[in-house]
């Protein structure tokens, strides 16, 4: 058994599932006041890692979604979810790099989180690019029809 706890919780505007202009989204992250000591040193990095419980999508269903069109869009070829950076996952895990613009307190301010108010936080870890990029690294040719109007 794998028990993850909360580690702090959003705060946006963003109340529904989208499929784009993430760039622009403005998040806080209020994290437990128990654990506010852990963010010393975190304000001397631009970016961060939030890794987040995707508690408010439905649940997976194999059928429809082991194997799907990235973001539904018809003219792209039918991948597998682990070849995917979909929502919709066996396990609900989302992953994602922001711009780090402030700590007040136990309150991140970011931006370009996709993740809907109230989305429990996992964890936080500093964006380093020398463990956060690889040199050399390749993608799928239809990656970038579908990142048109993702940021």
């Amino acid at each position: 058994m794998v028990t993850f706890f909360p580690v702090g919780i959003v705060r946006n505007a963003i109340n529904k599932m989208s499929t784009g202009n993430w760039a622009g989204a403005e998040s806080t992250i209020e994290i437990n006041a128990d654990l506010v000591s852990g963010l010393q040193g975190l304000a001397d990095f631009s970016h961060v890692v939030v890794i987040f419980h995707l508690d408010q999508i439905p649940p997976f269903d194999k059928a429809k979604q082991l194997l799907r069109q990235p973001r539904g869009m018809e003219h792209l070829p039918p991948v597998g979810v682990f070849a995917q950076r979909t929502k919709f996952r066996p396990n609900p895990i989302g992953v994602t790099p922001v711009k780090l613009i402030s700590i007040d307190g136990n309150v991140l301010t970011v931006s370009g989180l996709d993740a809907m108010d109230g989305t429990p936080v996992l964890d936080i870890k500093p964006f380093i690019p020398e463990f956060d990029s690889v040199d050399n690294s390749k993608q799928a040719d239809w990656v970038p029809a579908m990142l048109k109007g993702y940021f």
